[in-house]
């Protein structure tokens, strides 16, 4: 069973996308601040993260090593945040993020891209 972990300070807004991926065979944990997604981190392998906004990310490439350890490449990264600034989501992309989306969020185009990156 895959692993999927969403970070997000919004309690609706993380319900919500969990809403959208129910009936996938995919065990998803949630994490509403930077302690809990340390915690996490450092217990289990995911194989796709979802951060809900670009707040958390103040030191990308930090934030990266906690949850990607190495040598490995999973788990794939998405962000989706209200930043559009070309800076940022090259700030983002750099770090290592693998997909980078912007509110208002499709979550039909979200579902699609987590059972793609899923091979589900």
């Amino acid at each position: 069973m895959a692993r999927l972990l969403i970070y997000a300070t919004d309690e609706l807004l993380t319900e919500l996308v969990r809403a959208a991926l129910a009936g996938l065979d995919i065990e998803i944990r949630t994490a509403r601040d930077r302690m809990r997604f340390e915690q996490l981190a450092r217990r289990m392998v995911f194989d796709l993260v979802l951060v809900l906004e670009a707040a958390p990310l103040w030191c990308g490439r930090e934030f990266f090593r906690r949850v990607r350890p190495r040598p490995l490449r999973r788990p794939e990264i998405y962000v989706i945040a209200r930043h559009q600034r070309d800076e940022t989501v090259l700030g983002l992309l750099e770090s290592g993020v693998d997909q980078y989306m912007t509110f208002p969020l499709n979550l039909s185009r979200l579902r699609g891209k987590v059972i793609y990156a899923l091979g589900r």
